[in-house]
């Protein structure tokens, strides 16, 4: 392979990888009436505890408007409560108890599907690919913006 093809091959690797990922989460979260996207920005601000909207935004890096909608599902669901800030352009979201008891249902659901995908692989391997993985993820944060 010439190391022009390299980026490429990284590139189509991972979103073949996070297609995959994608797909089985949103089998897994169908219980909850939940998809991929919805549960990752619930997960953030449950990970937060209180945290407003407008950061949600730009720590995930996604459009306001689909926060917003999702935002919206979350809180008719009772998994997430909104208040007012001292700014009535933004809000404050927090988890609620359902909120956080699903949360943990899913971490311990997440967290034995990922030992079991990638349980095979040898702990320094592990290091090194969550070495090469947050040097990727800078490289596209800083080239995405």
């Amino acid at each position: 392979m010439e190391k022009k093809q390299i980026p490429g091959v990284i590139v189509g690797k991972i979103m073949n990888m996070g297609g995959m990922l994608q797909r089985q989460s949103n089998k897994m979260l169908q219980p909850y009436k939940l998809n991929h996207q919805q549960f990752a920005i619930f997960f953030e601000i449950t990970k937060a505890g209180k945290v407003k909207q407008k950061e949600m935004v730009n720590r995930l890096l996604l459009e306001k408007s689909h926060v917003s909608k999702v935002v919206k599902k979350l809180h008719k669901m009772g998994l997430i409560a909104i208040s007012e800030t001292e700014d009535r352009r933004s809000f404050w979201l927090a988890p609620t108890e359902q909120g956080e008891e699903v949360v943990a249902q899913c971490s311990k659901m997440f967290g034995e599907w990922h030992k079991e995908w990638i349980g095979d692989i040898e702990d320094d391997d592990l290091l090194t690919i969550v070495s090469c993985l947050t040097k990727l993820q800078s490289a596209f944060k800083n080239n995405s913006m």
